[in-house]
């Protein structure tokens, strides 16, 4: 009898642990050319849910070849309903010590309700070329 209440309890445990899951979490990178971050770079995320938090990050890999102390970037954001959002935002990138590739991430929006349902387009736009950066992304995770 002990057993199968162990069992049962057990079960239940895992079943909870299944539905409250992990949060969702999308990334997507690009590659840029010649390891020189210098064009836009477009991104879509595909919203289905209008009741979580999200957080908004961007993140950037990078290698030796990276000198700069900040890189300032556009980014555009258009909604499902065509609202448009374009600001100014800096990655302040720390410098590599020993000279091997490394990824950084910022948090460019925190505590995000995505009020729409559908595809939200993101596009980052480096001020000026940025040598070294060899890939550059977006991550949406639902806090």
């Amino acid at each position: 009898m002990l057993s199968r209440v162990f069992t049962f309890a057990l079960s239940l445990l895992t079943l909870m642990m299944v539905g409250c899951g992990g949060s969702e979490r999308t990334v997507e990178m690009h590659d840029t050319e010649a390891k020189t971050w210098s064009q836009s770079e477009k991104f879509r995320y595909e919203n289905s849910d209008t009741l979580h938090r999200r957080k908004i990050l961007i993140t950037v890999r990078y290698d030796g070849e990276y000198v700069e102390k900040e890189v300032p970037v556009t980014i555009l954001t258009v909604s499902p309903d065509s609202m448009v959002l374009e600001e100014s935002f800096t990655l302040r990138i720390p410098q590599l010590a020993d000279m091997r590739p490394d990824e950084h991430t910022f948090v460019y929006r925190n505590n995000v309700l995505l009020k729409r349902k559908g595809t939200y387009h993101f596009r980052l736009t480096p001020e000026k070329p940025a040598k070294g950066i060899a890939a550059v992304g977006i991550i949406v995770d639902e806090l």
